[in-house]
């Protein structure tokens, strides 16, 4: 997901927000001016459509489940991912003209940007029941002795969790959609990424038919350019 140092905004709803601004600003006069082709705004609207309508469902207590999670998360990759791709290869000035890199809704580029290294901290996460069905809480913090990354706008934590069952996944579990783990995880390679947060705390949640079976979480800084750090530690518990 976006980061806050990044010109996409931080959160789904408000890159949702963006994109229908984008459809709405760009008149077929526009797209002709700046070389924008008819199939490549289709397609923008055809992804920006199925991100909006899997992100209704992932706030929905009913309707949201694990494969929902994942697929939602994947929805927002491909719009983000042809966002910067419009963004890098359309959005120029000129054609541009100031008004309209403003009504687009980018901020005015910063001549002497400060650059932004890659995270040297690493995190630790431990984990607590929340209460409700099968759902964890992810604590995360610098691991001790050491000191807290600077976290402002440019640093967050990437979490990343893997499930197994009893005694490790068969073959037909571990290729499976889930990709159920076949043994206990030594670092965070062989876990699925969950989601980027700059909250201390994050609420993660489980499908029913998961009950019983053990997570696996584990987590690394990020900065606002996507690099990652060190991988924290591997922590796990029983799902509820």
């Amino acid at each position: 997901m976006a980061k806050s140092s990044d010109w996409l905004p931080g959160s789904r709803t408000m890159i949702l927000a963006m994109c229908r601004n984008w459809q709405a600003y760009m008149t077929a006069g526009l797209r002709t001016a700046w070389g924008v082709p008819d199939a490549e705004f289709t397609e923008l609207g055809t992804l920006f459509s199925a991100a909006e309508a899997l992100l209704q469902k992932a706030q929905d207590d009913v309707e949201r489940t694990h494969v929902v999670t994942v697929a939602c998360q994947a929805a927002f990759k491909a719009l983000t991912s042809k966002m910067r791709f419009f963004r890098d290869r359309y959005f120029k000035m000129p054609p541009l003209a100031e008004g309209d890199w403003a009504a687009l809704g980018f901020k005015a580029k910063d001549p002497h940007p400060t650059p932004v290294p890659v995270p040297e901290g690493t995190p630790a996460v431990s984990l607590s029941y929340p209460g409700g069905p099968h759902a964890i809480t992810a604590h995360l913090g610098p691991m001790a002795g050491t000191q807290e990354i600077n976290s402002g706008s440019d640093y967050g934590y990437a979490i990343y969790v893997g499930i197994m069952p009893p005694g490790g996944a068969t073959l037909e579990q571990a290729a499976s959609e889930k990709h159920y783990l076949m043994k206990p995880p030594v670092d965070g390679k062989s876990l699925t990424h969950y989601r980027f947060t700059r909250r201390q705390k994050e609420k993660i949640l489980f499908d029913a038919e998961d009950a019983g079976m053990i997570a696996y979480i584990c987590c690394r800084y990020e900065n606002g350019k996507g690099e990652a750090g060190q991988w924290g530690p591997v922590v796990s518990i029983v799902i509820p």
